[in-house]
Parts: C-alpha cells; structure tokens; sequence
C-alpha cells in the first residue's frame, strides 16, 4: 500500500506544481500520518461502543446500522493485539515499549483487576477487598504496573495493544535520470500496518503534513483513472 500511496501523493504535489517530497520527508509524514489513523481507529471504536451501550437502554433507538464499520474497526484493531511475559524487578513489571493500550494484565491466567492509584488505600487495607493471589489487582504508574499482593513476583502475563511499527518507502536510484525507484526488496522496507481501507485518510493526512489541501472526492477520482489505465494496459 505505501508505495499506493506515495504515487498519489507526489501525483498531487506535481499536479499543481506544490513542490517534492524527499524520500525521507516522505517518511517522516508517512509514520506521523499512520499514528493519527491508528489512535483515531480506536477513538472511532470506543465512540461506537458507547453509542451502543447507550442504545441498549433507550427504547427505540438502535445504532445496528453502523455495525459493519464497528466491525471493519474491531478487525483492524485486533491486527495490533499482542501478548508478552512480564518480569518482575524492584517490586514492579516493565510493560513492553511498543504498549499503546493494556487489555488484560494475567496472572497463572487469571485476570487481575486494575486498581486506581487513589483508590488503592481503600483496596489494600479493607477486609473485605484486599488483593490476594485468588483475587490479584495491579496498579499503573507511567510504563510500570505493581501487582498486588506483593508476594506475585512471577507468572505475570500482559494482553495489549501495540503501537504500528513505523513505514518505510525503500527505494534505489535510478543511474540514467538519479530519480528515487521504489524498492520492495529493500531489508528495511516496511509497508503501512493500518488496514487498506484507511488508505485515502493517509493521503489526506500527508498532503496535509506538505501543506496541501485536498478533498477525498478528488483521491477517488485519481484512483479510478488509475485503475482504468491499469485495465486498458491488460488488454
């Protein structure tokens, strides 16, 4: 895809004589862009969820109609779900540098429930709620989590959601017009991990970042030429 999306970009910026992006200012939006659409994918989530559970408790209001995107965004999003053993160290668990957001924290498999830091007096010290082994909890400080009680120092397990590793258009240059040519096979060649369907909302975004203004109605209309031309060539 980001090689897609590359050619219509610069189709844009030649069209109107709005300058060249370099490879690597190519790049630089390329990764600003995809991390826009990835914490907008899980915004857009959440926001259908809670319209949902709204739904659930007004008679006659019904969001079924917008399922199919609920459905395209919960599948783009498990792409990014990931698990990862936790070591303990000082009386904390360092969560992986790549966490975006935590599902799940496990302990033995058992879900331990999360505790916020101003609420944790009233957990630890009661009776009746206090963590144990059987009903574990952990509290998040920054990319650390403690788990309670502190007698859990192994078999600490996470489920979250990572953050997209970041694009790379490779290229080599051409020896007869020194022109940059899009290079696949490069080791460090890393298309865009949002889904496909995200693909115009990249464009967009990249055009924004180089200053150029662009409705997606136009993106469409190039794609479909693009396509066209394609067919023809075939024939």
């Amino acid at each position: 895809m980001i090689n897609n999306v590359r050619n219509t970009v610069m189709f844009f910026l030649n069209k109107d004589n709005n300058g060249y992006l370099t490879p690597d200012e190519f790049n630089a939006f390329a990764r600003q862009a995809q991390l826009e659409v990835f914490e907008d994918m899980f915004y857009q989530y959440n926001k259908w969820l809670v319209k949902r559970n709204v739904s659930e408790f007004r008679i006659g209001v019904s969001y079924s109609g917008s399922s199919d995107i609920a459905k395209l965004l919960s599948e783009s999003i498990d792409k990014f779900s990931t698990g990862s053993a936790l070591t303990y160290s000082g009386g904390i668990y360092n969560l992986p540098t790549d966490l975006y957001s935590v599902t799940n924290v496990l302990y033995s498999l058992k879900d331990v429930e999360r505790i916020e830091k101003n609420k944790l007096p009233y957990f630890l010290f009661s009776n009746h709620t206090a963590p144990t082994t059987y009903y574990p909890a952990y509290s998040q400080a920054g990319n650390t989590i403690t788990v309670y009680p502190s007698t859990i120092q192994t078999n600490v397990s996470i489920i979250y959601n990572r953050y997209p590793l970041d694009p790379k258009w490779t290229y080599y240059t051409d020896p007869a017009t020194q022109a940059p040519l899009f290079d696949q096979a490069a080791p460090d060649y890393k298309d865009f991990e949002v889904a496909d369907i995200f693909q115009n909302d990249l464009i967009i975004k990249i055009l924004k970042f180089a200053g150029v203004s662009i409705r997606e109605n136009e993106i469409v209309a190039v794609a479909n030429a693009e396509e066209q031309n394609n067919q023809q060539q075939q024939q």
